[in-house]
Order: structure tokens, then sequence, then C-alpha cells
């Protein structure tokens, strides 16, 4: 944790994927358990598209490594 606080720290292109990755997983879940409380709307199909996105764009930098983003 303190390495995360230093100046010096910079988040890696794999970093950003994972986190990438979390989020956009998260948006799916909000946006099936949207869709299963209250039918399709808008807001849960936007839903589901951003969190699809950011999952793909999450697998794509995990590849490429430890370099700074």
């Amino acid at each position: 944790m303190r390495r995360v606080f230093s100046e010096d720290f910079t988040v890696s292109k794999r970093q950003l994927g994972a986190a990438l990755m979390v989020l956009g997983t998260a948006l799916l879940l909000a946006a099936t358990v949207l869709t299963a409380a209250q039918g399709v709307r808008l807001a849960a199909i936007i839903g589901a598209f951003a969190g699809g996105a950011g999952v793909l764009v999450g697998l794509t930098l995990l590849p490429l490594g430890d370099r700074p983003a």
C-alpha cells in the first residue's frame, strides 16, 4: 500500500484492465438485476452495453503487461 501512495507510482495497463473488468462486470450485474426487477428499460440496456464494453476493453489491456497506462 505504501507503494501506491509514493510519488513515482503509475498505474500499469494490466491494473487498469483489471479495474475496467471489475467495473464492467458490476455494471452488467446491475443491469441484469434492474431488468429482472423492472423489466427491459433503457437504463438496463445502456448499462449492459457499457458494462460489456468495459469488460472487452479490460480484456484487451491485460496482455499488454506492466507498462504504464
